[in-house]
């Protein structure tokens, strides 16, 4: 009966989280939307070779970025590549979020040799905080970590640096998108 009772728990908090992730992932979802039609986003990705999804590809002005969406409350510690919520350790949100914009890099390379030294030479990574009662603490982080409400600021800075034509955009996001279709 323990035994029921302990798998039963975990059903339940998996799924819950399950339900929070996806919230976020909405939030942000809705959050792109509201930029130009300049830019592509991709939600939900899986290539072969990665380990597992990746949250978001946005693809425009920005270049192309790879972003992981955590809904996470309390106080979150990046030092690095090492992670800590509310004092207690956890996998590095940093590698995988690097981790999905290498694999989407090497795809995308693998199809348009002719941008891997310009538009495919760096893919962007960010990680976005959903929850409204996070309080981040980042020091020296391998990737952009930033709150929900300045996740188009960094967006807009990056399209200032980057200034990746529509064609080539549109080219890459194309891509990606008929990765989906295909059945990965």
């Amino acid at each position: 009966m323990v035994a029921v009772v302990s798998a039963g728990t975990e059903v339940v908090r998996r799924l819950t989280s399950v339900r929070k992730g996806r919230l976020g992932e909405r939030l942000v979802t809705d959050r792109l939307r509201s930029l130009s039609d300049d830019y592509w986003l991709v939600n939900d990705v899986m290539l072969p070779g990665g380990r597992g999804n990746v949250d978001h590809v946005l693809i425009g002005p920005c270049g192309v970025v790879v972003i992981e969406t955590k809904r996470l409350a309390g106080r979150i510690r990046c030092y690095g590549d090492e992670w800590s919520v509310n004092g207690r350790r956890r996998g590095s949100i940093s590698r995988q979020v690097n981790s999905g914009a290498s694999t989407i890099r090497y795809y995308l390379a693998a199809r348009h040799p002719d941008l891997v030294s310009t538009a495919l030479r760096w893919i962007e990574s960010i990680v976005v905080f959903t929850h409204p009662t996070c309080r981040l603490e980042v020091n020296r982080a391998r990737t952009a970590v930033v709150r929900y409400s300045e996740l188009l600021q960094v967006v807009l800075d990056l399209a200032k640096k980057h200034h990746l034509a529509p064609s080539v955009a549109s080219r890459l996001a194309e891509s990606l998108v008929a990765s989906q279709a295909s059945g990965r």
